[in-house]
This record gives structure tokens, C-alpha cells and sequence, in this order.
């Protein structure tokens, strides 16, 4: 029986001291599996899907790909809450910045837009006929 894509992954990077470069990987879980050049074009994408979502490995950045178990979660976890304050952050500080004359350009904008709907929507009036069949 032929072992997964994964589970040959798993043991070359096990084998290794610290973690390996996606393309490393894929190149040879390619040869260990005896993939052509089209079979391997044609799983490339599916195998990356998979490591991403497969809870042994971790990516450490740089494309570089390891074992999780080698590693604290501290390592390789992102905090959230501070990702999405630093753009919050960021787009209070462009709307601060907006001037008087940005702010009644983008009124202008806006009430434009909303007398293009009107228009629109006095169109179909005009042309929405009740039939009685």
C-alpha cells in the first residue's frame, strides 16, 4: 500500500533537524512516491491545501515547513485581537485625516449616486405595465 502525501512529508521532515522549504518538501515527497512531472504539477496545490490543514506540521514563515510537535505554540500562533486592532487603528487614522473638502467630495459622490438610482428606479416605473390576464 502506497503511503499518503502527508504521511511522507511527515517523515522527512522528521528525519531533518529543523524544518524544510515547501518546495524542498514537495520535490521530495515527488521522488518518494515516484510522481511524474504532470502528476506532480497536478497535486502540488492539493498536497499545500492539505499540510495547511494537517495539525502535525506548522509553517515557522519564510515558506518553511515543520513538525508542530518540535515547537511551542507561542512560536508559530498569531494574536488576533492584535491584528485586527492595528486596522482599526489604521483606518481611524485616515478618516481623522480626511479634510472638509474630501468629506464633501465623498457627499457629493453619494447624493450622485443615490439621484442615479432614483432615475433608474423612475424608469421601471414609468415601464412597469399591470396586465390583467
Amino acid at each position: 500500500m502506497q503511503k499518503s502525501m502527508l504521511d511522507v512529508a511527515y517523515e522527512l521532515i522528521d528525519k531533518e533537524s529543523e524544518g524544510i522549504a515547501f518546495n524542498k518538501l514537495f520535490e521530495d515527497v515527488c521522488k518518494t512516491l515516484a510522481f511524474n512531472e504532470e502528476e506532480a504539477a497536478n497535486k502540488i496545490a492539493s498536497f499545500y491545501t492539505n499540510l495547511t490543514l494537517d495539525g502535525r506540521f506548522v509553517l515557522l514563515g519564510n515558506n518553511v515547513w515543520d513538525l508542530k510537535s518540535r515547537h511551542l505554540s507561542k512560536e508559530y500562533q498569531i494574536d488576533m485581537a492584535s491584528a485586527y486592532s492595528s486596522d482599526n487603528d489604521e483606518n481611524e487614522s485616515v478618516l481623522d485625516n480626511l479634510d472638509d473638502a474630501d468629506e464633501e467630495e465623498l457627499e457629493l459622490e453619494k447624493s450622485e449616486e443615490e439621484g442615479d438610482s432614483n432615475d433608474s428606479d423612475s424608469n421601471l416605473d414609468e415601464n412597469n405595465h399591470d396586465y390583467n390576464y
